[in-house]
């Protein structure tokens, strides 16, 4: 499967919101992603989302950087539950995060506490990508990489810092990446 081209594979982007930095100390919040299916196109309506009960409180200091309070998610599910439709939803897709290891920390510690062996076939970082793809460039996290190269994505309700907002933006740059790496010579995940 992961022996087709970059523009041939279907990827889930994937992004996450936690209550603090660490998954060792810190709970997942929401996560949401996104497909992108062959020939590179972005499915905004086959989509995740879903806001979770962390069954800890919500620091100030994050809830500044994401708007996600306490009672948001005080009837939501617990990750338990969450994870198996999380599963189902990424199964044998290629994995996408920007900065992926900070979200699959937390997102293998997800699977790991929920005894659900994960079903996707490799993780992909768009930081590492937009590196090699745009070598010129001095900063890349995700709000220089919006800015810079104009991406736009149409997010109902969404903001910079919610799950899908940023999966969505992660979704375009991975694409923008793609096809920058193909000018480049890079058409296979071996090449990254």
């Amino acid at each position: 499967m992961l022996d087709k081209p970059l523009n041939q594979l279907t990827f889930t982007v994937v992004d996450t919101e936690t209550t603090g930095m660490s998954p060792k100390y810190a709970r997942l919040l929401e996560i949401a992603a996104v497909k992108v299916k062959p020939e590179l196109v972005i499915d905004m309506d086959d989509t995740f989302s879903q806001l979770i009960n962390p069954q800890c409180p919500i620091s100030y200091d994050c809830y500044r950087i994401h708007g996600i309070s306490d009672d948001m998610v005080a009837d939501k599910p617990v990750i338990a539950n969450v994870i198996p439709d999380f599963a189902e939803f990424t199964k044998n897709t290629v994995l996408v995060a920007h900065n992926a290891r900070f979200d699959m920390g937390f997102i293998e510690r997800a699977f790991k506490e929920s005894g659900i062996r994960p079903p996707f076939l490799g993780v992909l970082d768009t930081v590492k990508m937009a590196k090699k793809a745009y070598p010129h460039f001095k900063r890349y996290n995700l709000d220089s990489m919006i800015e810079l190269l104009n991406i736009r994505a149409d997010v109902h309700g969404g903001s910079r810092h919610r799950a899908l907002f940023d999966a969505a933006h992660t979704a375009r740059l991975l694409v923008l990446c793609i096809k920058n790496l193909e000018l480049m010579g890079i058409k296979y995940i071996h090449d990254l």
